[in-house]
C-alpha cells in the first residue's frame, strides 16, 4: 500500500466558545474523502485547536503555545482477530506551535485549524490522534474511517461532505487549502449561527448520469435520512460531468439552536436518488426561540453535549463535581459511557438555569467564565485551579468582596481571609485559607457558611 502526504496546511478561524477551561486543550478531529486516482482516494484529516484553552508561553518578547501532535492512520483488518495490530501507514509527530503577540488578543471561540492530506487504498482505518500540548495533559482521540473505491464504484457516487468556515476562489498553485480552483478553510467544529450564519460546505458528485443534466437536491434536516426542513433546500439542474464540484452554502442564521444534518442528493429525470451523503453540523442561535410545532428538537444543553468526544465530557463531568450535591456526586460515581455522561451533564445544568431563555445556560456560562480565572490564578503544585480549595469557594460563591492576604507575618503560616457581603441564605460570611505545609498550597481551613469546614478559634491554628 503506497502512502504519501501531498499537503499540510494551518488557519485560524472563529467558532463558537469552547466549553473547556485552560487546564486541557480542546480540539476536535475531522475527516473527509475524494476520488484520487485509480487505485488510491484521497483523505483530508482537519484538526481544531481551540485557542483560549492553548498553553500560551512568553517567548522572544511574545507568546507561542506549542502543540505536538501525533497522527497514526492504521488499516483494519476486517478478518484478523481483535488483538492485532496492523501496521501504521502513517505515524508522524507534527510540531504544531501558534504565536500571538498578546494573549489579550485571543477571542472567545477563537481555533486554529490544521489540514494534512494523505493518498491511501480504499478500505477501513483507524486514526489516532495524540495531542501533548506543554504543560498540560495528554489527550487523545480516535476516527473510525471508511475510505469508499471511487474509481471502481459503478454508478453515481458522492464524496464526504466537507464542511467550511470559508470558500473563495483561488489561483494560487501554493495555496495548501486549494482544490478544484478554490481555497476551502476546514471546519472540523461544525459550528454555525450568528446573523448572518451561513453553512458552508464542498463536495464532489463522481459519474452522474450520463445524460447532459442531472439534478442536486441540496436541504437541512433534522436527522441524517430526514426531510428537509421548512425554506432549508435548495433544488439544482446540474451538467453532467465526471466529476461535479459542488461549493455553496445556506443561511442558518433563522434556526434555532441545535443539532442539524446537511444532505445532498442526487436525482435522475425520473426524480429517484442515484447517491446520498450527509454531515451533521451544530446551529448556536441563542436568540432564535426554538418552534415548539417541530417535533425532536434538542435542549441547548443537549446539542452542546452531543457534540463532546469522551475527553471533553469526563472534564465537564469533573468541573461539575465542584458544584454537585452528594446525590449527584453518587450518580457521577456511577457514570460508564459516553451517553450516561451526556445525560447527567444536560440534567445537572439544566436544573441550575433559571434564565427562561432556551438557546442560552446563564448558569453554565457564569461557571464557565469564573473557571477560566480560577485555573489561571489557583493552580496548586500540577493541580488545576477548580479542584483546589480557594478555586472551588471562587466557582461556587463567586468573587469575594475583599481579600485579606498575609503572606509574610513572622509568627503566623501564611493565609488569606476572604469576605463576602451577601452569600444568598448566609449574609456576610468568611472563608479562611492557610499554607500550613507549603508556601503554594492554601487549605480551606474555616469558613462560618452552612456545610463548611468551621474552626471558631482559627485564629490559634494559623500561629506557627
Amino acid at each position: 500500500m503506497t502512502r504519501f502526504v501531498l499537503a499540510l496546511a494551518s488557519a485560524a478561524v472563529l467558532l463558537a466558545p469552547a466549553a473547556a477551561a485552560q487546564d486541557q486543550t480542546v480540539f476536535r478531529p475531522d475527516a473527509a474523502t475524494f476520488r484520487y486516482t485509480d487505485d488510491q482516494s484521497l483523505v483530508e484529516l482537519y484538526l481544531s485547536f481551540r485557542a483560549e484553552t492553548l498553553p500560551f508561553r512568553p517567548e522572544e518578547g511574545r507568546y507561542t503555545a506549542r502543540v505536538p501532535t501525533r497522527i497514526v492512520v492504521r488499516p483494519v483488518a476486517q478478518a484478523g482477530p481483535a488483538s492485532a495490530d496492523a501496521e501504521p501507514i502513517y505515524d508522524e509527530l507534527l510540531p504544531y506551535a501558534y504565536t500571538i503577540s498578546d494573549t489579550s488578543m485571543v477571542q472567545g471561540g477563537q481555533a486554529f485549524v490544521e489540514q494534512l492530506r494523505m493518498a491511501v487504498a480504499p478500505g477501513a482505518y483507524e486514526v489516532e490522534v495524540s495531542v501533548d500540548p506543554e504543560g498540560q495533559s495528554e489527550v487523545r482521540a480516535l476516527i473510525n474511517l471508511a475510505v469508499p473505491d471511487y474509481a471502481g464504484d459503478a454508478g453515481t457516487t458522492i464524496s464526504s461532505i466537507e464542511l467550511a468556515s470559508r470558500i473563495q476562489p483561488s489561483t494560487d498553485p501554493t495555496d495548501p487549502l486549494a482544490k478544484s480552483g478554490l481555497s476551502i478553510r476546514p471546519n472540523p467544529d461544525a459550528y454555525y449561527g450568528g446573523p448572518g450564519g451561513a453553512v458552508r460546505y464542498y463536495a464532489e458528485i463522481y459519474d452522474p448520469p450520463a445524460d447532459d443534466e442531472y439534478t442536486l437536491l441540496t436541504f437541512v434536516a433534522n436527522t441524517a435520512d430526514g426531510q428537509a426542513l421548512p425554506d432549508m433546500q435548495r433544488r439544482q439542474t446540474r451538467p453532467a460531468r465526471p466529476v461535479d464540484v459542488v461549493a455553496g452554502e445556506l443561511d442558518v442564521s433563522a434556526l434555532p439552536s441545535g443539532i442539524y444534518f446537511l444532505r445532498l442528493v442526487a436525482l435522475d429525470d425520473a426524480n429517484q436518488a442515484l447517491a446520498e451523503q450527509a454531515k451533521r453540523f451544530f446551529v448556536i442561535n441563542p436568540d432564535v426561540a426554538a418552534a415548539e410545532t417541530i417535533a425532536g428538537r434538542m435542549t441547548y444543553e443537549e446539542t452542546l453535549f452531543a457534540a463532546m468526544g469522551d475527553e471533553e465530557l469526563e472534564l465537564n463531568v469533573r468541573h461539575a463535581r465542584v458544584l454537585a450535591t452528594q446525590t449527584e456526586q453518587a450518580e457521577m460515581d456511577a457514570l460508564v459511557t459516553d451517553d450516561d455522561r451526556r445525560r447527567f451533564l444536560t440534567r445537572f445544568w439544566s436544573g441550575r438555569d433559571t434564565d427562561g431563555l432556551p438557546s442560552v445556560n446563564t448558569a453554565r456560562r457564569q461557571f464557565y467564565d469564573r473557571l477560566r480565572l480560577v485555573n489561571d490564578r489557583y493552580n496548586e503544585f500540577g493541580q488545576p485551579g477548580f479542584e483546589t480549595d480557594r478555586g472551588r469557594v471562587f466557582l461556587e460563591y463567586g468573587p469575594p468582596s475583599l481579600i485579606d492576604r498575609r503572606l509574610f507575618e513572622a509568627e503566623e503560616y501564611p493565609h488569606e481571609v476572604w469576605s463576602y457581603d451577601n452569600i444568598p441564605g448566609e449574609g456576610r460570611s468568611v472563608f479562611v485559607f492557610v499554607a500550613r505545609y507549603s508556601p503554594d498550597q492554601f487549605d480551606l481551613l474555616h469558613s462560618d457558611v452552612t456545610g463548611e469546614v468551621s474552626i471558631p478559634q482559627w485564629e490559634r491554628e494559623i500561629i506557627r
